[in-house]
């Protein structure tokens, strides 16, 4: 046991990262992945099964309209926000965790209340802050020896690993053994150790002054710094965040963040849709239903596992032509799920889906890392997290918005799909929405 223990301890500071502090931010990373693991396990019981079908969409209705509504409103500002931290990453980083703990006090004594939706919403936004944080500190604590794809992937891995399968799978004994609410226990103890490890990160995880912001909506030319207005105290965050930019993202960059988000989208859908595909088979026994949804969701882990580790040791030299390629067999094997109705065709589905993310996200990764100087590509992964997260919460709220047979969910998510795959093209060809924004912008 103890020679499994060192094995993993040495494998995590590999490449000089304990040295640099990834293997710090990888404990945080973990502890993230476990946080979210524990509180999905917590809230199944209460909002999936807990009742009947017709109660529980309405259930999961209000956890989306709370949680998921107000994120989208607010993550055009937490984006901006959060990129302009020059000082205190690590302090945002454990406040992300703190909070967590607060909240998760704050369910204990309101499990079975309204009060369940708003801390939710807390818990969410909390948990999406944390990963805008945390692709900004990655470039910053990333060793020499170790470029930021498989920083990156070995972030992921980790998290996956030690965090949602690990802590996700004691979360469900503990429900199971006690009940869903007693596993808000471990939330709350998992959230402490992420505020330590928050504390082992070194401070070369602040802002340096040679950093500068990103965005896919400027202009090709890059504005010159004499050129940026200063914000005055009255001007808003994203007023002064919009004035601060100065680099564009490259095509391939924008290219891959578009076709990463096609994937998000599928997998948000996914995660959501087919639990209440379950709930709604009265033919099927409770066994039947969480079988079902055990198969699709071994398929996503399965998915998103394999990704991370052929893409940490796949080198994309073209990854416009890669996530392309990615999101024609997502596309296909949707397309197969919608004429060919059944269990394993949605477990396909969900697979290419989890892998087709993964592997699109380490391309957009190595994009952002061969496209962009070192000073602007902490900005360029913060501002990309964004976009990925609000790309799984619009496949989410499709999920609960269609009708729960799989033949018609999987129809819709293939339009869907489509018209997003348009807009990778049109980015790959550089006529996408971004350029047409940064067209109209742009001085004539």
């Amino acid at each position: 046991m103890s020679r499994s223990a060192n094995r993993v301890y040495g494998l995590m500071g590999a490449d000089g990262a304990r040295e640099s502090g990834l293997t710090a931010l990888m404990y945080t990373s973990i502890a993230n992945f476990a946080v979210d693991a524990v509180l999905a396990v917590s809230l199944a019981g209460t909002l999936f099964f807990s009742a009947a079908e017709a109660e529980s969409r309405t259930s999961v209705a209000a956890y989306l309209l709370v949680t998921i509504a107000p994120f989208a409103l607010l993550a055009p500002l937490i984006g901006p926000a959060l990129d302009r931290i020059r000082t205190g990453r690590r302090l945002a980083l454990s406040l992300t965790f703190a909070g967590r703990v607060v909240l998760a006090a704050v369910l204990l004594q309101n499990f079975n209340s309204w009060m369940l939706y708003p801390a939710a919403l807390g818990m969410l936004v909390l948990s999406k802050s944390y990963g805008v944080l945390k692709s900004s500190v990655t470039p910053r604590v990333a060793p020499a020896a170790l470029d930021l794809v498989r920083a990156n992937a070995r972030l992921t891995i980790a998290g996956h690993i030690g965090g949602s399968l690990v802590a996700g799978g004691l979360a469900a004994v503990i429900a199971y053994v006690f009940d869903p609410q007693a596993a808000l226990w471990l939330l709350m103890v998992v959230a402490l150790s992420g505020i330590y490890g928050c504390a082992l990160i070194p401070s070369t995880a602040e802002r340096g002054q040679d950093e500068v912001t990103v965005s896919p909506f400027v202009p090709e030319e890059p504005v010159p710094e004499a050129g940026i207005r200063r914000g005055r105290g009255g001007d808003t965050i994203v007023t002064r965040w919009r004035r601060s930019i100065r680099v564009r993202f490259p095509d391939a960059a924008r290219t891959c963040m578009w076709a990463t988000a096609l994937q998000r989208c599928g997998t948000g859908f996914m995660t959501i849709y087919v639990a209440f595909v379950a709930k709604s088979s009265s033919h099927l026994s409770g066994f039947e239903q969480l079988s079902m949804l055990a198969a699709v969701g071994a398929a996503g882990g399965v998915g998103t596992f394999a990704g991370n580790a052929l893409g940490s040791r796949i080198r994309f030299a073209r990854p416009r032509v890669a996530v392309l390629v990615l999101g024609a067999l997502s596309l296909g094997s949707v397309v197969c799920a919608a004429v060919w109705d059944g269990v394993v065709t949605a477990a396909v589905a969900t697979a290419v889906l989890s892998l087709g993310s993964a592997m699109s996200k380490v391309c957009l990764d190595a994009a952002i890392q061969s496209g962009l100087d070192q000073a602007a590509q902490a900005s360029a992964f913060g501002i990309s997290e964004t976009a990925l997260q609000l790309s799984w919460v619009l496949g989410g709220t499709l999920g609960i918005l269609l009708p729960p047979e799989l033949t018609v969910g999987m129809a819709v998510l293939a339009v869907v799909g489509t018209v997003m795959y348009v807009n990778v093209i049109a980015a790959a060809r550089g006529v996408g929405l971004g350029a047409l924004i940064g067209r109209a912008r742009s001085p004539r």
